[in-house]
């Protein structure tokens, strides 16, 4: 047969089954058609209510992992938590005893001084280290999404290698956060409710116009700047679910501090503990406790949005399901 007949007969030939990325390596051995049926079962899941299933999977994974979450959040944020009790404890020695609940070094009569310079520093080194907390969690979550677990050492490893971008990039997209605290905590004790109030929807939508910027970092393996022009692209693509996300997962940071913050008082009021003029103090020290919670927590839930907004917008799950059949057209890497 001449080999143009060869070429029109082979149009009725059935056409190649797709196979799973590297299972004509396996295709040989023994175990080879367990892990074709361990490959083809994995499948990321689109979810009907992006927000809540952002929140919902974030707390999934820090069950799942909660040891090594916790311990390596916890290894993070201590410098902060530590400088907080700090400005705590050197707050409450100048308590205005008009004004039991505002610290007298926010008003006029000492801005500028020392404890305003403390506790503007504390703010915003606490929003740097959430960001590093970010590149952490991010790994945790991905790793686990696409079946290739990172162990805590290895996460905090890369965390620490990648520290002076996640800098940068927090410093790209965070550069108004040391202006907003520094009008806070040198405003006059009226105003400070009231720019409280301002900076809080200023941080609603720039948060959720940067959300992504990290977890892209981690698991596109991007440089700074790039991961900020890729994060404003899937951000234009499904912005109203990354407000969203930002507002729920500010109700359940506020529902989760105010809990144990009154915690203490509540206890004192019942007769369970006798404090006295150190109960400030405590309550400053549970809230802190309880940032070490909260924080990994909303982490945890940024890496699952930006995978809900990738599965929703650009088909993700698709890719990958051609990936495995077909073999990657590209090569995508979670770091």
């Amino acid at each position: 047969m001449t080999e143009q007949g060869g070429a029109w007969e082979r149009l009725d030939a059935a056409a190649a089954t797709p196979r799973s990325v590297g299972s004509s390596a396996t295709a040989s051995s023994a175990g080879s058609g367990a892990l074709r049926r361990v490959a083809s079962s994995f499948r990321l899941r689109r979810s009907r209510g992006p927000s809540l299933a952002s929140l919902d999977g974030g707390g999934s994974i820090l069950q799942r992992r909660l040891r090594d979450v916790m311990l390596g959040a916890t290894v993070i944020l201590v410098p902060a938590v530590a400088l907080n009790v700090w400005v705590t404890v050197l707050g409450y020695d100048r308590l205005d005893p008009n004004d039991s609940a505002v610290p007298s070094f926010l008003g006029d009569d000492t801005g500028g001084g020392i404890e305003d310079l403390a506790v503007w520093t504390s703010i915003v080194f606490a929003s740097l280290v959430t960001a590093v907390v970010g590149y952490f969690a991010a790994q945790i979550l991905l790793g686990e999404r696409f079946r290739s677990p990172v162990t805590l050492a290895t996460a905090l490893k890369r965390t620490g290698r990648r520290l002076p971008s996640i800098t940068v990039a927090w410093m790209l997209t965070h550069w108004w956060f040391p202006i907003m605290a520094l009008i806070v905590v040198t405003a006059e004790v009226d105003l400070v409710g009231l720019w409280l109030f301002l900076f809080t929807f200023v941080a609603w939508f720039s948060s959720a116009a940067t959300l992504f910027v990290i977890p892209a970092m981690v698991g596109e393996r991007l440089g700074p700047l790039a991961a900020a022009k890729r994060n404003w692209r899937l951000v234009r693509l499904r912005y109203g679910l990354c407000v969203g996300f930002v507002m729920l997962a500010t109700l359940l940071s506020v529902l989760l501090l105010v809990g144990i913050a009154t915690l203490v008082p509540l206890l004192e009021q019942f007769g369970f503990l006798e404090l006295g003029s150190a109960g400030w103090i405590v309550q400053s020290v549970m809230l802190q406790l309880a940032v070490l919670v909260v924080v990994p927590l909303i982490a945890l839930g940024t890496a699952q949005a930006y995978l809900e907004v990738r599965l929703a917008a650009e088909g993700l799950d698709l890719q990958i399901d051609a990936d495995r059949a077909f073999g990657p057209s590209t090569v995508e890497v979670v770091g």
